[in-house]
């Protein structure tokens, strides 16, 4: 099982097909996925792996607690550096994200 780290940006309100079709092949083939919290992309991915039922997920947050965790999964808190905001707020748990990851799917 590999473990695959879906994110992307916070403008996108709806996963474009083939996305969708990549989130099922992943479930069909039980990799982990890591998602983050963020509204926009990743909030779409947990929906869809929410729909699904999907129970290999974990949730990475740069907040007190994660905004968006549609599957109640496990939460993996990184905090952001003390000031930052917008990308900055989201990079470092995107960063551990990746490094945790074997392979990435941006949206």
């Amino acid at each position: 099982m590999a473990m695959i780290f879906v994110g992307g940006s916070r403008d996108i309100f709806e996963l474009p097909e083939p996305v969708i079709a990549r989130i099922g092949a992943m479930i069909a083939a039980e990799h982990g996925v890591l998602v983050g919290d963020a509204p926009g992309a990743e909030a779409e991915a947990q929906s869809l792996l929410a729909g699904y039922g999907y129970e290999h997920v974990g949730v990475f947050h740069a907040g007190s607690e994660p905004p968006n965790n549609l599957g109640d999964w496990a939460v993996y808190h990184r905090p952001a550096p003390g000031g930052a905001h917008g990308y900055a707020f989201h990079a470092e748990k995107d960063r551990e994200m990746a490094w945790r990851a074997d392979y990435g799917l941006m949206v």
